[in-house]
């Protein structure tokens, strides 16, 4: 899955179809199941399911994070990280690693 992050994760509740707008102090609301419906079928066309609540799973936990951490990310990353995250399919894992990086809360490699 994409979640790489290297922290502890925690499941959270079920995604909102709201705009991905937000302002700088709230967390966005993304369509979790919409964003992760594509990953239903492997590349064969067949349904995978488990790679689905795979999904579903990594973008809740990552949902979680950003609501419990929000803002201590400074508000221009966060303006900045919103921006960039809706040029593509919105995404909270995609939202919060943009924000790791920009506060260089990643362990270096």
């Amino acid at each position: 899955m994409l979640l790489a992050l290297g922290t502890g994760l925690v499941l959270a509740g079920f995604g909102t179809p709201e705009p991905a707008r937000a302002r700088s102090a709230d967390v966005p609301a993304f369509p979790i199941r919409a964003m992760c419906r594509p990953d239903r079928t492997a590349g064969s066309g067949i349904d995978d399911p488990q790679r689905y609540r795979g999904c579903l799973a990594d973008e809740r936990s990552a949902r979680a994070i950003l609501r419990q951490r929000w803002r201590r990310f400074p508000a221009a990353d966060r303006r900045d990280c919103v921006r960039e995250n809706d040029i593509g399919a919105p995404s909270y894992v995609a939202l919060l690693t943009c924000l790791q990086l920009s506060d260089d809360a990643l362990p270096g490699q």
